[in-house]
């Protein structure tokens, strides 16, 4: 689990990617059955038995902004830092987490609304608290209820909108 959580935080693995893989280790009867789920990934301290862990360098990316005004946003984020806010003012955001590279193992979406609409797609077995509220408007949670496993990501949204509708939703 270590060398899988290790991969996702170096953007060596997706998100969705280590949902599936920690999910087979889960499932796996035999050390036969992890060792595909480590094959493609580099041999580091964390995968030699003995060796004490060693923090990984990785250039980690500052808060980042997804702003649209009066248009349309439709994009899967490559890279997801720690914090991003999506802010929407009378258009239209999908935003589709599903193949996004991680830089954290806690992650805070901030989703503004003003008189539009947001889509938030979140990759299946992925942990997911929202919170916030919309005024005048709708905000709809169809995310899957998953147990916590250790090594994935938690990923905070926190959803504020007014005349809006803001959907977030697993796929």
């Amino acid at each position: 689990m270590k060398l899988l959580s290790a991969a996702c935080a170096e953007g060596r693995l997706t998100l969705e990617e280590m949902g599936g893989r920690v999910g087979a280790a889960y499932a796996a009867v035999t050390r036969a059955d992890l060792e595909p789920l480590t094959a493609d990934l580099p041999v580091t301290a964390l995968s030699r038995p003995g060796t004490p862990p060693v923090a990984l360098e990785r250039p980690k990316t500052k808060k980042k902004w997804h702003v649209t005004v009066m248009g349309e946003l439709k994009r899967g984020v490559a890279r997801l830092p720690e914090h991003t806010n999506v802010v929407t003012v009378m258009g239209e955001s999908k935003i589709d987490l599903r193949n996004s590279l991680i830089e954290s193992q806690e992650i805070a979406l901030h989703l503004y609304v003003m008189m539009g609409e947001q889509q938030v797609i979140v990759p299946e077995g992925v942990e997911v608290e929202v919170t916030g509220f919309v005024f005048m408007g709708e905000k709809k949670v169809n995310v899957r209820d998953v147990r916590p496993r250790p090594g994935v990501p938690r990923l905070h949204i926190r959803a504020i909108g007014m005349m809006g509708e803001i959907k977030i939703r697993t796929e």
